[in-house]
């Protein structure tokens, strides 16, 4: 008796088997220049980001140093962070409007995602809060400016792969991602910037970078725990290095090492002398350029889609579980028209 065959995912919620759809869909999108136009667009917007929030934190823990510096500390490039981090929101707007269908493939992880305008209202939310945080700035309200620039990381945390997979709890952990992140590569700009202008006083040069340093080991800390969460629910250990998702996250995490170990360097820096004219460590520096790396990898993850995580793999095995008694038997049992 003939048997009508059920595919994998027909007995899957339409949601699920959409979202099911989507990933296949996204995961043949990497020569599509749109990717990597949007991708660039994020991580300038996450280095933007970086410079304001990050650059008005390090002025506010470099107003800690204790001793006496041989002059003002620099001001913060936040202003201009703002700016950046405003025309690229405008871009992904743009981006978002001139080819909705991408970019509501790029927003979803493997699971339901926002629906397709969201892009585009995530990328206009992100754009006003730049602008009312440049706005403050320009005004100098600097403590104004405080409030929007974390409206971009909630935004961001909305956005993200981990909503998708566990919603609210996923958002939060990417606040306590992308947080400690932007203010690690935020912080340490600026505290060269200031290390630099206090040369001449090598004693007060190596207070800033060791009130840094300090400071760094929790964000550190944090962004490493964070990730590594992040990494268990969006991509299983078999498909690190066999999917393109997960390839980018292995040179995400290299980088990020190699951040860690120039930090490790640097610090190393301060137990010596430097003699007075001479600024922060190579490692310092380079540690630097380092993170701007990160941010430019990141922006691209986010319009990469992952593969299947172990938390989503688990609901897709549950809802099998509560699904075979209903659909299964149905299909194995049906006839062709005509059969008695």
């Amino acid at each position: 008796m003939p048997v009508t065959t059920v595919a994998p995912t027909d007995w899957l919620p339409r949601s699920t088997q959409l979202a099911a759809g989507k990933a296949a869909a996204a995961s043949v999108l990497l020569a599509n220049p749109g990717l990597w136009l949007t991708g660039a667009e994020r991580g300038l917007m996450l280095a933007g980001l970086s410079v304001a929030l990050g650059g008005l934190a390090g002025r506010g823990l470099a107003r800690q140093y204790k001793g006496s510096g041989p002059g003002p500390l620099p001001p913060p490039w936040a202003l201009r962070g703002c700016l950046l981090g405003l025309l690229a929101s405008a871009a992904l707007l743009v981006t978002a409007v001139a080819d909705p269908g991408l970019a509501a493939n790029l927003a979803h992880p493997t699971v339901a995602g926002p629906h397709s305008s969201a892009p585009a209202v995530i990328a206009a939310i992100e754009a006003g809060c730049f602008a009312i945080a440049a706005t403050g700035l320009r005004l100098r309200q600097p403590g104004w400016s405080v409030l929007p620039l974390l409206g971009v990381v909630l935004a961001e945390a909305i956005r993200a792969h981990p909503e998708g997979i566990i919603p609210v709890a996923g958002a939060l952990l990417t606040v306590c991602h992308v947080l400690p992140a932007v203010l690690w590569a935020g912080m340490l700009l600026y505290t060269l910037r200031a290390a630099f202008a206090w040369r001449a006083d090598p004693p007060a040069m190596q207070g800033l970078v060791r009130l840094y340093g300090n400071a760094a080991a929790w964000l550190v800390a944090t962004v490493l725990l964070t990730g590594v969460i992040s990494a268990l629910l969006l991509v299983p250990l078999g498909s690190l290095l066999t999917t393109t998702y997960g390839r980018f996250l292995v040179v995400k995490a290299a980088l990020v090492a190699i951040a860690i170990c120039l930090a490790i360097t640097g610090r190393r820096w301060l137990r010596s002398r430097p003699e007075p004219g001479t600024g922060p460590a190579r490692a310092t520096r380079l540690e630097c350029a380092t993170l701007a790396a990160v941010l430019a990898v990141t922006g691209l993850l986010t319009v990469l889609t992952p593969p299947t995580g172990p938390v989503y793999a688990a609901a897709v095995r549950a809802a099998a579980r509560s699904g075979q008694h209903h659909t299964r038997p149905a299909a194995r049992s049906a006839k062709p028209a005509g059969q008695p």
